[in-house]
């Protein structure tokens, strides 16, 4: 069951929080949902008398507390963030628990604002807030993740099942490519290319050449070497951190975050993110 439940977690996910606009709009709409719920059912133990405001502005503030948190976790959260692709469930989760744990000590360290309780800046209040907050984030941690983890695989699986995924016959003449950055110069077979990701400064480029996959790291932008390689249609971003080969593609799964690609001589997978799946799509539907 241990294992089960640990594997389950390691199950890929979505990272949603690159979007500032969209990151905004969501905390936005989940604090309109936090004060009407608070408001309607009351869900903790209120005591009026100790109010220094009215129930609806105490509602108010627990339910627009956590949007500044939550954007400044996400930002810093952001930065530290290399590579998405392996964002996964259990990690979303974890994140999200730091996340309510930090509203928990936000919403204890303006107790003072609220409450008349001389007793406000005890530690039975102090674990109060944040069991409070943990309470609450529950059903998203517990329910909603997991159903949207499921909706998800569902959904791209299905999509998957629609593709007739077959590539182009390769031409084998030798097609040399020398891309130029910063006084270095690299050079490379396109048809022995499998796929290039963004690492920090760097882009580490994979080729297969002499029965093993070579890895060189190269300071070039993502966006350069796609440059470079603008006359072979084949060589495609399928992620904000990958370029493919898609000639080089033996198959192709469906997850949360989009899909896998497991690439020729090649053991681990590469990425399709969700929102290159329709491009990604369209390409093998021309084939």
């Amino acid at each position: 069951m241990t294992a089960k439940l640990l594997k389950y977690l390691q199950e890929p996910y979505p990272y949603l929080y690159r979007n500032t606009h969209r990151l905004l709009l969501v905390l936005g709409i989940i604090g309109v949902l936090s004060l009407l719920f608070s408001y309607a059912f009351e869900p903790f133990e209120v005591n009026v008398s100790e109010h220094k405001l009215d129930y609806f502005w105490i509602s108010c503030i627990h339910a627009f507390l956590p949007f500044p948190i939550a954007f400044l976790y996400f930002t810093l959260l952001n930065l530290s963030m290399k590579d998405d692709s392996r964002w996964t469930l259990g990690k979303e989760m974890m994140h999200l628990c730091f996340l309510l744990i930090a509203i928990g000590i936000g919403s204890f360290l303006i107790r003072d604002l609220i409450y008349t309780n001389p007793d406000n800046w005890s530690f039975h209040y102090f674990f109060e807030e944040i069991r409070n907050s943990l309470l609450v984030g529950a059903l998203l941690l517990t329910i909603v993740l997991p159903l949207n983890l499921e909706r998800l695989i569902h959904k791209n699986t299905k999509s998957l099942q629609k593709l007739k995924l077959q590539t182009a016959t390769e031409s084998f003449k030798q097609q040399i490519i020398t891309i130029s950055s910063n006084n270095e110069k690299y050079q490379f077979d396109v048809h022995q290319f499998l796929f290039a990701k963004v690492e920090s400064n760097y882009t580490e480029i994979y080729t297969y050449k002499a029965d093993e996959v070579n890895k060189t790291l190269f300071r070039i932008t993502l966006k350069e070497l796609e440059t470079h390689l603008q006359a072979f249609p084949h060589i495609y971003k399928t992620h904000r951190s990958y370029l493919v080969n898609l000639h080089k593609i033996t198959a192709c799964v469906g997850n949360a975050q989009g899909y896998q690609l497991s690439l020729k001589n090649y053991a681990e997978t590469v990425p399709v993110s969700r929102s290159n799946i329709k491009a990604f799509n369209a390409y093998f539907s021309k084939i």
